[in-house]
C-alpha cells in the first residue's frame, strides 16, 4: 500500500496555505499582546517559579475562536470566595510568532504555557494553559499555527513592569503598600486581603500563643 505519488506536498502549495492562515487571522483576528513570563527563582521541589514577572510586550495578531463567549466552568462561588474559570481559544500563526516573538527572543521557540495574553479590545488579560500545535492536523504535510487554550489571568503578586500602562494596571490595582508589606486587594472596598498581619497582631495583643524557649504545653513543668 502507497500513496498516490502523482500527488505530492509542494512547497509552493503549503507556502500558499500558510500565508492564506496568515491572511485570514489579520483579516478577522485581533491585535493582541504576548508576554512572556520570566522566572526569577525556580522551586525545584515543584518545578515552579516562585518569584515571576512579566517585563516585555510583544504586539501580535490572533484570531479568536470562542466567538460566542467564554467558555469553561465560568463564574465560581467557592469557600475561597468568588472564583473565575473563563477560558479562551486563540489561533495564532507559527510563522508569524517565528517573526515577532522568537526574533526578539531566540529562547522562545513557541508559545509557552505560563506566557500572557492581553487584548486591548477587552483590556483582559489571559495566561496560556495549553498550546494545541496539531490543530488542523498537517494540511498539505505541514503545520501552520498553534491553538492556545488561555483562562483569565488570576492576579498572585507577580511583577507586571512591561510599560504598557493598562497592562501594568493589573498590578497595580490588585496590590497596595501596608505597612511596609505589598498586600493583594481582594474586596469591594479596597481593603487588603491578606489576614496574616491583622492575626498577628491580635494574637500578640491577646498572648494567645507563647512564642517564648519554654514548654507552652506544660506551662514549665517539664
Amino acid at each position: 500500500m502507497a500513496i498516490n505519488p502523482y500527488f505530492k506536498d509542494y512547497s509552493n502549495e503549503q507556502n500558499l496555505t500558510e500565508d492564506l492562515t496568515i491572511e485570514i487571522i489579520k483579516a478577522m483576528g485581533r491585535d493582541a499582546y504576548y508576554i512572556p513570563r520570566n522566572i526569577v527563582k525556580l522551586d525545584k521541589i515543584f518545578g515552579e517559579g516562585n518569584q515571576v514577572n512579566y517585563k516585555d510586550t510583544v504586539p501580535i495578531e490572533m484570531y479568536i475562536d470562542s466567538v460566542s463567549g467564554f467558555q469553561g466552568q465560568g463564574d465560581i462561588a467557592s469557600k475561597f470566595g468568588i472564583e473565575i474559570k473563563d477560558n479562551i481559544f486563540l489561533t495564532l500563526s507559527k510563522k508569524r510568532f517565528m517573526q515577532e516573538v522568537q526574533a526578539r527572543f531566540p529562547a522562545i521557540t513557541r508559545p509557552r504555557e505560563g506566557d500572557l495574553v492581553y487584548f486591548p479590545l477587552s483590556k483582559s488579560m489571559f495566561e496560556i494553559n495549553f498550546v494545541e500545535h496539531e490543530n488542523p492536523f498537517y494540511p498539505l504535510g505541514k503545520l501552520y499555527s498553534y491553538r492556545l487554550t488561555c483562562e483569565l489571568f488570576t492576579y498572585d503578586q507577580e511583577g507586571i513592569t512591561t510599560g504598557n500602562t493598562d497592562i501594568d494596571a493589573v498590578q497595580t490595582e490588585n496590590i497596595e503598600y501596608v505597612n511596609g508589606q505589598y498586600q493583594l486587594i481582594n474586596s469591594e472596598d479596597g481593603t487588603p486581603a491578606g489576614d496574616n498581619e491583622e492575626i498577628e497582631t491580635e494574637a500578640t495583643d491577646l498572648n494567645l500563643i507563647d512564642f517564648t524557649e519554654t514548654d507552652p504545653f506544660s506551662e514549665g513543668n517539664y
